[in-house]
């Protein structure tokens, strides 16, 4: 009987080695390899649609006939502009500067009001004798 305790210890034993480590005691887990990236058939490039062109801002009425009445004054000779600034809204051109003499602001005021678009005329023009 003694024989038949002794293997039934031995395979009570044996049997529990081949059971699994008790939770807590079993080596620390091998860490997975970082996963690897998906690589995707690159897709045909798609054409961008083509960008409207930017039209460039149109200048005002006002804007052009105030570079028109610039330019008559630098290109004239009846007067003498070269003093003179202009600024214009709503037809109506306002005159800024220097003229040499009341004659010759005059000759501004009725030179600019002649011209074709101007709807009136404001003279600011400050006569300074030499100028």
């Amino acid at each position: 009987m003694r024989n038949a305790s002794l293997a039934l210890l031995i395979a009570s034993a044996l049997a529990a080695c081949s059971e699994a480590e008790p939770p807590g005691t079993a080596a620390a887990p091998q860490a997975l390899p970082p996963p690897k990236p998906m690589v995707q058939a690159a897709a045909a490039p798609t054409p961008a649609p083509a960008a409207a062109p930017v039209a460039a801002p149109q200048p005002s009425a006002d804007e052009l006939l105030a570079a028109r009445v610039k330019q008559a004054l630098r290109d004239t000779r009846k007067v003498d502009g070269q003093g003179v600034d202009v600024r214009v809204a709503g037809g109506a051109v306002t005159l800024f500067g220097t003229a040499s003499s009341a004659g010759e602001r005059r000759k501004i005021e009725e030179f600019v009001a002649g011209l074709e678009g101007v709807q009136s005329v404001v003279s600011k023009l400050v006569i300074v004798r030499g100028s």
